[in-house]
């Protein structure tokens, strides 16, 4: 009896590990007429100050924006035909030293008819707003362009593309909207893949301190099957570690010798974590928990050792899922 016991021990063991190690499918299964609805809340915790000064001026930056998922058809392979809707984005300016909080909601009209796969990738896109908001297309950049062209044109546009990842916002497909981007074949509790999300200057493996344009990657990990809020999913965790010096792809696009060059180095980095919570059986994402650490400084050859400007930020975002219904078509009766 007790070889028995034993052995019963040792299958129920076995059976275990097989049942926590077994590759998993991550591929999102729609149902047609399914109506998703998703909330989005992200702050951004900012502070900067200028060459000569201890004392750091705080800037608070939220946004927030409610989404919706209609899936109209479904064809072969999973994918799915929906219909994409962001009416409104609410972006709020906190307290200054000169003003007092600032709301704004602006109606962005973000209206459109995708193909989707069941890794979460845009196939196809059509837009079906009769009147798209342009101001919509470009919110980030109007509550921090002073900011960005502080540091020029050139530089600007890869500081602001930091700081619109460091609130995990963006365009449809880029944004955590469609996320995880996952990969077709099936999945084991520690694999890991890649996904672009934006291109920085970096510096080129071993080409010493060449840089150029490269692809910015999240770094994606199956974690396994987690508790979350009271019941059990699929937890993927995206992670992202950029560190380079916008100086140095300055010169070099100037074809100035760095002992020449006005910039001694310019700091850009951003760390950021990001956890998606599935559905055991949809793959939906549930939940998203994410949180950034970024920051940019500005040294000149006149003041090497002092920032002629930096600034530190701190970006957390979550997004939840809040309806999931079938909402079949209604069928009008004749006569």
């Amino acid at each position: 009896m007790a070889i028995v016991g034993s052995l019963l021990l040792f299958s129920s063991l076995f059976s275990g590990q097989a049942a926590v190690t077994a590759p998993v499918s991550l591929g999102r299964v729609f149902s047609k007429y399914e109506k998703l609805a998703y909330e989005v809340r992200s702050s951004l915790n900012a502070q900067r100050r200028g060459r000569g000064l201890e004392t750091w001026l705080p800037e608070d930056f939220d946004l927030n924006y409610d989404f919706t998922l209609f899936v109209e058809d479904l064809k072969a392979d999973g994918i799915a035909v929906v219909h994409y809707q962001r009416p409104y984005i609410t972006a709020i300016e906190g307290e200054t030293a000169d003003s007092p909080p600032k709301e704004n909601k602006e109606k962005v009209n973000m209206d459109a008819r995708l193909t989707i796969s069941p890794i979460n990738e845009v196939l196809e896109m059509k837009d079906l707003a009769a009147k798209p908001s342009k101001s919509g297309k470009d919110w980030m950049g109007n509550a921090n362009a002073s900011r960005s062209k502080q540091a020029g044109d050139v530089l600007g546009q890869f500081i602001q593309e930091v700081k619109v990842l460091s609130l995990f916002a963006g365009s449809i497909d880029s944004s955590l909207d469609l996320a995880p981007k996952t990969p077709f074949e099936q999945v084991k509790v520690g694999d890991s893949w890649k996904r672009t999300v934006g291109y920085q200057p970096q510096k080129l493996q071993g080409r010493g301190n060449k840089q150029a344009v490269q692809r910015l990657d999240y770094t994606f990990t199956y974690k396994g099957i987690v508790d979350s809020e009271g019941k059990k999913v699929h937890r993927v965790q995206g992670v992202l570690d950029l560190k380079t010096d916008l100086a140095e792809f300055l010169n070099q696009a100037t074809e100035t010798k760095s002992e020449d060059s006005v910039f001694k180095k310019i700091p850009l980095t951003l760390k950021s974590t990001i956890d998606f919570d599935l559905d055991l059986k949809t793959k939906h994402t549930v939940l998203v928990q994410a949180k950034s650490e970024s920051g940019f400084g500005i040294f000149v050859a006149a003041y090497p050792d002092e920032a002629l400007l930096e600034e530190t930020a701190k970006g957390r975002t979550t997004m939840k899922l809040v309806g999931d219904k079938i909402i079949p078509p209604v069928v009008k009766k004749k006569g």
